[in-house]
């Protein structure tokens, strides 16, 4: 296999990760208020707080936000807002047909005309507490009837479907990514999680586990993460299984709003997986295709090994929902459309945020998993540049700390080890894994020397360092010597 072969699977590394980070979150907070709000006309007061803050925060700010923003763009505030809109780069891009802001495609065209409109009436900043209580008592949202299935019956094998690492490729909002990995395995007897780590940007994770729900004995899902200071975790219920000579297909949706808000489909066939995702931005339009990942079980050593000290899987209830779900704390403004749970400070603790949320499994509820805070103690040549954060089965690097290479790249059979794969800012020397499965790892931390994004000749790493992770544990590691050259 020649190098040139190799490029694609590692080049789209860690842009894929960055993608997916900004992307699988994308739906933050609530706007099913303006969703119903009259498109022919705007009449009414329109301020930042009522109106020009949830569409944002529900469009923009997955990506311009935080400590490294898309393009240097950010909209986390009035006034960043407000500077953008004036100078009139906002309002063109979201108005752009062939370079739409967000990138997927432009916004309902109400929601374009409501920022042209709080333009013209002077940019009010703070709307009124008297109108917001008015449209909450005008609108009003009927959730359908879900039945969830029965999995005495047919589809409590989903959960031993689910284990192990999968890597494969992943289409999201319509731009396909050559390499993409979820490392699933066991946390209990009933309940099967995935991790993704974003780095800079947040961090998404998916699990599936046992419940009891609407006088059911069923699977749910949670998924969710934290995104440039907004926590979102979303509940799924299974409700449809079908079953063909070679396959197996999986349904979970809204746990609230059902299909029309959103849902999520897993089909297998052997050792391959077909994960989809479809939202509607909590019913702002029909659900869209959102994301296709397809791949195959690599490893799957990692699952057994959790699955032998649970004895998973067991039909037991790991979490119970059979008095329901609580309601959302944005309920209290808007109808609720959905079984999402969202917080937004920057000065909170997962923990916190997940209380604030009224989330009902926070963090620090979640069984067996583990933290991992790590400090990285840079060299001079490594100041200012961005930092790839590699937690893998296999080491990608000799005791030395050079890569273990072949055509001069890192081994693909060692890049498809990787389980988690994080990127710092170029300032950044901290980081901390959360939802973390318990084991064995390699840790590598790659400094991006020529900013291509992946790792490559030239690039700056340290000595091959191994981490061994205890159940429900938070540990602290230190990386010095990032100072081999490769």
């Amino acid at each position: 296999m020649s190098a040139l072969c190799l490029l694609p699977s590692t080049q789209g590394l860690q842009r894929t990760a960055l993608v997916f980070a900004m992307a699988m979150l994308s739906a933050l907070v609530p706007c099913s208020a303006l969703a119903q709000s009259n498109p022919s006309a705007v009449t009414d007061e329109v301020s930042y707080s009522n109106d020009i803050r949830p569409i944002v925060n529900n469009f923009c700010t997955t990506c311009h936000a935080g400590r490294n923003p898309q393009g240097e763009f950010v909209l986390t505030s009035y006034q960043d807002v407000r500077k953008h809109t004036e100078q009139g780069q906002l309002l063109e891009r979201i108005n752009d047909a062939e370079n739409p802001m967000p990138e997927n495609g432009l916004m309902p065209q109400y929601m374009r005309r409501l920022f042209r409109v709080w333009a013209e009436q002077g940019y009010i900043e703070q709307g009124s507490a008297k109108r917001v209580g008015e449209r909450r008592q005008m609108l009003e949202y009927t959730p359908p009837k879900i039945e969830p299935v029965n999995i005495n019956r047919q589809g409590f094998e989903l959960l031993e479907y689910m284990q192990g690492h999968w890597v494969g490729s992943m289409t999201l909002m319509g731009t396909k990514y050559d390499w993409m990995a979820f490392d699933f395995r066991p946390i209990a007897a009933s309940h099967i999680h995935g991790l993704f780590e974003g780095g800079t940007i947040g961090n998404l994770f998916t699990s599936f586990f046992v419940t009891e729900f609407r006088g059911q004995r069923t699977i749910m899902a949670r998924n969710g993460g934290m995104l440039n200071g907004i926590y979102r975790t979303s509940y799924f219920v299974l409700d449809q299984v079908r079953y063909g000579r070679d396959w197996g297909y999986y349904r979970l949706v809204d746990a609230y709003g059902g299909a029309d808000i959103m849902y999520m489909e897993l089909t297998f066939r052997g050792d391959t997986l077909q994960f989809s995702a479809h939202t509607s931005r909590f019913g702002l339009t029909a659900p869209k295709p959102h994301m296709l990942f397809e791949g195959r079980r690599k490893h799957p050593g990692l699952a057994s090994q959790a699955a032998e000290v649970f004895g998973f899987p067991k039909n037991v209830i790991g979490i119970d929902f059979s008095k329901g779900l609580p309601e959302s704390a944005w309920a209290e403004e808007f109808p609720q459309t959905s079984a999402t749970y969202i917080w937004e400070a920057n000065d909170k603790n997962l923990i916190e945020l997940g209380k604030l949320a009224k989330d009902p499994v926070r963090i620090d509820q979640m069984p067996y998993l583990s933290q991992l805070a790590i400090q990285i103690q840079r060299s001079p040549s490594t100041q200012g540049k961005k930092l790839q954060v590699y937690l893998s089965r296999d080491s990608l690097v000799d005791r030395s700390g050079k890569f273990i290479t072949q055509y001069g790249y890192i081994r693909e059979d060692l890049l498809d080890t990787l389980l988690l794969f994080p990127e710092l800012g170029a300032q950044e020397t901290e980081f901390n894994f959360t939802y973390l499965h318990p084991g064995e790892y390699y840790l590598t931390v790659i400094a991006d020397m020529d900013a291509d994004g992946f790792p490559s000749p030239g690039d700056i790493t340290h000595p091959q360092q191994k981490v061994t992770i205890r159940p429900k544990s938070k540990q602290r590691l230190t990386i010095r010597n990032l100072n081999v050259q490769n």
